[in-house]
């Protein structure tokens, strides 16, 4: 049996199974994802001259857009969604690089704006099928899901077929460039 490990530029999106009024209505608007995140690999930290490798992430929520330990997220249900093509694994590098520029930006805040401005017109077009104008545009403000679009981008990828605000669910079930790599509880184990 083959051991599962995370690569870098592996997608991990959260899983919201969770019991509760919120996350219900959560899973009726989004759908059973909840948030997204991308594994950068085993990264190299220099403290006090001491040179340590940690695995690490790239994600945005209520700080902003951040690189932080992996370890943050263990414990939690997430599927892993990975790089179907060998072609497309050459743009890795150049996707970390976009990554660590776009996390040491200080202007790539949290978008909660997005929240009210692209995402629940997206719902309400999608469920109830009403006709209102999308006209979602790149910006230095980022929700998870477009701070992991916008690297792909930058590293010259497009996820996704069609240009709406992309939500934590769209990685799993609309990207023609994913595929699905693990289901589970995410673990030390991984790395």
């Amino acid at each position: 049996m083959k051991i599962f490990k995370l690569q870098p530029v592996d997608i991990l999106v959260n899983v919201n199974d969770r019991n509760g009024p919120i996350s219900a209505v959560k899973r009726w608007a989004v759908g059973p994802y909840s948030h997204v995140f991308m594994y950068m690999g085993q990264m190299t930290i220099v403290v006090d001259s001491v040179v340590l490798r940690h695995p690490m992430l790239f994600e945005s929520n209520g700080r902003g857009v951040v690189l932080q330990s992996l370890s943050n997220r263990y414990d939690q249900k997430v599927v892993v969604m990975r790089l179907k093509s060998e072609y497309d694994r050459r743009r890795i590098p150049f996707i970390l690089e976009e990554a660590i520029k776009l996390a040491s930006d200080g202007k790539s805040y949290y978008d909660y704006y997005a929240i009210a401005r692209w995402v629940l017109p997206r719902i309400l077009r999608e469920k109830f099928h009403l006709p209102i104008p999308m006209a979602w545009q790149r910006d230095a403000y980022q929700i998870c899901s477009e701070a992991v679009t916008e690297v792909f981008i930058r590293g010259q990828l497009t996820p996704f077929p069609y240009w709406d605000v992309p939500l934590p669910g769209d990685f799993v079930t609309s990207s023609l460039l994913l595929e699905e790599a693990k289901w589970g509880i995410l673990s030390a184990d991984w790395v």
